[in-house]
């Protein structure tokens, strides 16, 4: 092309590029069992006009359920995991539930306004025996 007729706007991929769906994700040869990282703006998942800075502000364990667990979903565990940091200490939910024919351990964190996810999934009958290396991949979850 002559240096006039190109244009810089130009792009394969369209004017905007797409946001990414996860942060990371991993998955089995059979893809099967998946880990996933999720990034998203703590807004995003309840309206607020504050920004939140630590799990907490979205709810209890109980009350943010109601925005990391898919209704319909059974829910088998929940529970408040507390790390110990610098000078405080960063709370992380950890919920593990069950919906359709997939067994899911998720942890969610909040830091500086952004929600932070991790979650591993699997078929039920393969939980049976990889689901204490999945939960623990969840759980290695960790916001520096």
């Amino acid at each position: 092309m002559e240096p006039e007729e190109y244009n810089t706007g130009f792009s394969f991929y369209g004017d905007k590029a797409k946001p990414k769906t996860f942060a990371a994700r991993f998955a089995s040869q059979d893809r099967s069992e998946v880990l996933t990282v999720l990034i998203r703006p703590s807004n995003q998942l309840k309206i607020t006009f504050l920004e939140a800075k630590d799990i907490t502000d979205l709810g209890s364990l109980r009350e943010a359920a109601k925005i990391f667990v898919p209704g319909g979903a059974n829910l088998y565990s929940g529970r408040t995991i507390k790390i110990k940091e610098d000078e405080s200490f960063r709370i992380y939910y950890f919920y593990e539930f069950g919906i359709d024919t997939q067994h899911v351990a998720m942890v969610a964190c909040v830091d500086s306004g952004k929600a932070y996810v991790a979650g591993a999934a699997a078929p039920q009958d393969k939980w049976d025996d990889d689901g204490v290396m999945l939960r623990s991949a969840a759980i290695s979850l960790s916001v520096l």
